[in-house]
């Protein structure tokens, strides 16, 4: 193992309580896959909620997701895929799990991420600034990560648009789309797309519980409700320290070979 990677890697499975990994049974084809990028981590695999075992109409029925709810919370006002409910209920297994065995700081990946190679050495640094009251850190994530001119005027449109009730965010939410800087490799979270390297703690993990029973949005849009809310202390490693391979999807709908 590279020696960077090796002390990166090392600070993680010192820093958190535990280290889970979310797949499926049947993602076969992204197991190997898992150890070639992870190996040298102390993590578990956890079996997570397989879309082809869902019913909607059962869904809906039991409670567990409520389809007027989430295209109210929807921002274009749009109903949740079967695919993203199975990924909610299967990032739910982990939270409550952490609750229930006692667990302060858990990391969690996806079956698919892998380490940023120009970028993984700085995970020491990035434990290293990370505040005692933190509640949710993003490794990876998708959107937004440089701040430009014209996302800052795009900002202070959805702000104006937010105070006059004529969008689905507040002014406030709007106010907390963008990252901002909180100190050299950790900005504070803005609204970010993608769960496939995250950590949490207790309070967090009780907070994202009960924001989604019932299911009302795909999971990382409801973290990042939370966050725009000014409900969760989250952060976003700089730069990025995980990745997503380009692999099919299990998540999205079609035949399961097109799935993520």
């Amino acid at each position: 193992m590279d020696p960077g990677l090796d002390r990166s890697y090392r600070a993680l499975n010192d820093y958190f309580d535990r280290i889970f990994v979310l797949t499926l049974p049947r993602a076969t084809d992204r197991h190997p896959a898992i150890e070639r990028s992870l190996g040298g981590l102390r993590y578990e695999l956890v079996y997570g909620q397989d879309k082809l075992e869902l019913d909607l109409a059962d869904l809906e029925a039991r409670g567990v997701y409520d389809d007027r709810a989430a295209r109210r919370a929807h921002r274009y006002g749009r109903s949740i895929t079967l695919g993203h409910i199975a990924c909610v209920l299967s990032h739910a297994r982990i939270w409550r799990r952490m609750l229930d065995e006692g667990h302060e700081r858990v990391l969690v990946f996806e079956d698919d991420a892998e380490p940023i190679p120009e970028a993984i050495g700085l995970a020491p640094a990035v434990l290293e600034q990370l505040p005692p009251s933190f509640e949710l850190v993003y490794l990876g994530y998708k959107g937004r990560e440089v701040v430009t001119a014209r996302r800052r005027l795009d900002q202070a449109a959805y702000v104006a648009l937010g105070a006059l009730g004529l969008i689905r965010w507040s002014a406030r939410e709007a106010m907390n789309l963008l990252p901002r800087p909180y100190s050299e490799n950790l900005r504070r979270a803005g609204r970010h797309d993608h769960t496939h390297a995250y950590a949490l703690s207790r309070s967090a993990a009780r907070k994202l519980l009960a924001s989604q029973q019932p299911v009302v949005l795909n999971v990382d849009t409801g973290i990042g409700r939370l966050v725009l809310r000014g409900e969760l202390e989250a952060y976003v490693s700089e730069p990025k320290l995980f990745r997503q391979r380009g692999d099919t999807s299990y998540i999205l709908e079609g035949p399961p070979t097109a799935q993520r």
